[in-house]
């Protein structure tokens, strides 16, 4: 017998996170292609760009506002 290489569960595509199946609804139609365009270059999931970007955004938005204060 053949041994497998994948793993016994498998998920489908786009399923990583149950909070993020709704994002794309919320994303505007032209940030939504650049992130399409994104992940096919990076070969990244558009899921983990998203979470990505607002990473950097809250920490960018934390600094300012300490900054601020």
């Amino acid at each position: 017998m053949p041994s497998r290489d994948y793993p016994d569960i498998r998920k489908a595509r786009g399923t990583r996170s149950k909070d993020m199946v709704l994002l794309s609804a919320r994303v505007d139609t032209s940030l939504w292609e650049y992130v399409r365009t994104l992940a096919f270059e990076t070969r990244k999931s558009k899921q983990d760009i998203i979470a990505e970007a607002i990473m950097l955004y809250r920490s960018v938005n934390e600094s300012v506002n300490e900054e601020s204060k």
